[in-house]
């Protein structure tokens, strides 16, 4: 829920104010006349409407989700969460699902997967839904997923293989579990597709026919998993199904997703920004992407953020130092600029006038994606995954 959350300089200052008061009111009473009636503080809730187009909706490294407010950078709503937690913007953008694990007694006893519901002027749990399991690993975005109209919702699991529940959210019950062997991830696009990545460095393609029995479609590979393997946190837009696939050098493999994949012709952000491009070499020093999760997408201009570091081979989890500003149509370099501190995460809001948000250690910082500028700043927890209305 929004509310009004006092900063420490303000608790000082209330507290000395209620001390003078305090004195005051002795004062009074020692001279015999009536003593003032002191106001007591009072806490305001406000009920929530709804994300705005400059809100950005992150999950902690220790778990629960929070609403931050770009256009003032600040925290605006929390919601309580497992720690491992996946979430997920429902179109309306007032619903957010949570997919959680819990145990009955905290880190042993019995496991529950769920998906939780919260929605409503405040936010409140409205209800779960029982998954059959769900995979638990360090935070990333593509193992949960909603489909364009957020009528069904897509968790990856691996027990013991690979699979996708396909989860009804408006029945509120699990509809299918689909075999995905030797893949992994999945990246929902359209009414009820979706996509995942496999070992081989092709794709799984799946769509649903008329009865809704789903049928997997097994790609060429368009990947080299051994040399040059594709990000797990790059980007797809589940409303036109553009996949942007980056790999570890900085290739980019776009991809329509369908019943077949249309596969485009791949670029390198290196020699989109005039350098030769990146390669696997045994000590090559150059630009390369890198940072847990490294890209962001605006979907109206068609550009692409990227955070790039300095870095030999396999570097893709350093932090990056600058971030570069592509377009997926030219295939040029539009921008580049530094980030105040190495960041590890990008968001990017997806408006006529967006904001860029770059998270570094205990700082999120509100950019200007065109110039970089800084525009705000918040100090606080870093961000294990990130989403903004719209995509």
């Amino acid at each position: 829920m929004r509310r009004t959350l006092s900063a420490i300089p303000n608790i000082i200052a209330t507290a000395t104010l209620l001390a003078i008061g305090v004195s005051a009111a002795a004062a009074a009473w020692a001279r015999g006349d009536e003593p003032p009636v002191l106001q007591s503080e009072t806490a305001t809730v406000t009920a929530f409407q709804g994300l705005t187009a400059h809100d950005l909706v992150y999950s902690g490294n220790a778990g629960g989700i929070r609403i931050l407010d770009g256009d003032t950078a600040k925290l605006i709503a929390t919601v309580y969460s497992s720690k491992p937690v996946n979430v997920a913007l429902a179109p309306d953008d007032k619903t957010l699902y949570l997919a959680e694990t819990y145990w009955t007694l905290g880190n042993r006893g019995t496991r529950e997967d769920v998906l939780s519901i919260y929605g409503g002027k405040d936010l409140n749990n409205e209800g779960e839904i029982t998954l059959p399991g769900r995979l638990i690993s360090d935070p990333k975005t593509h193992i949960f997923g909603l489909s364009a109209d957020g009528h069904y919702a897509y968790v990856y699991n691996f027990q013991p293989a690979s699979s996708v529940a396909v989860v009804d959210v408006r029945a509120r019950k699990v509809i299918a579990t689909v075999e995905i062997p030797g893949c992994g991830l999945v990246f929902p696009f359209g009414a009820r597709d979706f996509a995942s990545l496999c070992a081989d460095g092709s794709m799984d393609a799946v769509d649903s026919g008329p009865r809704g029995r789903y049928t997997v479609h097994r790609t060429k590979r368009f990947f080299d998993i051994e040399q040059d393997p594709v990000l797990d946190e790059s980007v797809v837009d589940r409303y036109s199904g553009l996949a942007l696939f980056v790999t570890y050098d900085g290739v980019v493999h776009p991809v329509h997703l369908g019943h077949i994949p249309r596969f485009e012709p791949t670029w390198s952000i290196e020699e989109a920004a005039g350098l030769s491009p990146a390669t696997t070499h045994l000590g090559q020093i150059t630009w390369r992407p890198g940072g847990h999760v490294p890209m962001a997408y605006h979907r109206k201009s068609g550009r692409l953020f990227v955070l790039m570091h300095e870095g030999t081979p396999w570097s893709y989890e350093e932090p990056g130092t600058q971030v570069w500003v592509l377009d997926v149509r030219s295939h040029k370099l539009l921008a580049r600029f530094d980030v105040p501190e190495s960041a590890e995460t990008l968001a990017v809001t997806q408006d006529a006038k967006p904001l860029l948000f770059a998270f570094s250690g205990g700082w999120l910082w509100v950019l200007d994606p065109a110039s970089g500028a800084v525009l705000r700043a918040m100090r606080g927890p870093g961000a294990a995954l990130v989403a903004v209305r719209g995509f």
